[in-house]
């Protein structure tokens, strides 16, 4: 269970800082901030829902432990695709995103694994 809140905090961390970021079109919380997510545009302000959407349902699964597995049998599998699918449909292959959303895929396959391995 210990990578399970492991890749929740991850998720309220960089999603929460990200979704606030781009929210609230903060160049001091993320420098390079146009140029890593493009220009301020509805498609930009979606993405900031959708991190903050994710932060606020990790808060959720971190608060209430009987809701834990359930939450993170939907919001982990639904990550990594999209951020799997980030790494093949990013076309600047510079960008930072598609890097780091694939490392937080590893973290999040390693806790499913380990939330649903027979002991």
């Amino acid at each position: 269970m210990t990578f399970v809140l492991l890749s929740l905090v991850v998720n309220v961390l960089v999603a929460g800082y990200m979704g606030l970021a781009i929210a609230f079109r903060s160049q001091r919380m993320l420098p390079g901030l146009n140029e890593v997510f493009g220009p301020d545009t509805t498609s930009r302000q979606i993405l900031a829902c959708l991190y903050l959407a994710i932060a606020v349902i990790s808060i959720v699964a971190l608060a209430d432990s009987s809701l834990r597995l359930r939450v993170i049998l939907v919001l982990f599998p639904l990550q990594i695709f999209y951020k799997v699918l980030s790494a093949f449909l990013v076309n600047d292959r510079r960008n930072p995103v598609p890097k780091a959303n694939l490392a937080i895929s590893i973290l999040h396959c390693a806790s499913l694994y380990l939330a649903f391995a027979k002991p």
